[in-house]
């Protein structure tokens, strides 16, 4: 289970050196993708077959349903993770996400996010406002 936050930085070349909590985790396959908040996901094989078939078994002539499949497997890199634990991230990727040089990696239990600093600064301040968060969250029906 991916969890935390992690500060990196991106290199020259576009490569994100992927935390050590996480490295096992992705050590069969691993793909990135555009996520949904001008982030990217890394999501483990297994989890990411999961997600197509579900995306799959929905109606081909739903523009919804193409457009999810568009944007999340025509998005989609197979990770290759280097002996020193990089990752290299498609200019594309890189482009839809606005990363630069700070980047800010966010565990989400299957997956993991990978945001630019800057976005992510202003998520977490939304996230963060007290007076709001259970508002939003109540309707999830969360119990344990």
């Amino acid at each position: 289970m991916f969890f935390g936050q992690f500060d990196h930085n991106l290199d020259d070349k576009g490569r994100l050196t992927i935390p050590s909590q996480y490295r096992d985790l992705l050590a069969d396959v691993a793909y990135i993708t555009q996520g949904f908040d001008d982030n990217l996901m890394v999501i483990q094989g297994d989890e990411f077959d999961s997600l197509y078939h579900k995306i799959r078994s929905m109606k081909i002539t739903d523009s919804h349903a193409r457009d999810l499949a568009r944007m999340l497997f025509g998005n989609a890199v197979k990770l290759e993770m280097d002996k020193a634990g990089r990752v290299l991230i498609s200019p594309f990727l890189r482009e839809a996400a606005h990363l630069n040089s700070a980047v800010k990696l966010i565990g989400l239990g299957p997956y993991f996010e990978i945001w630019s600093a800057e976005n992510w600064s202003i998520k977490a301040a939304i996230m963060n406002d007290g007076a709001e968060r259970a508002d939003r969250f109540n309707d999830l029906d969360l119990t344990f």
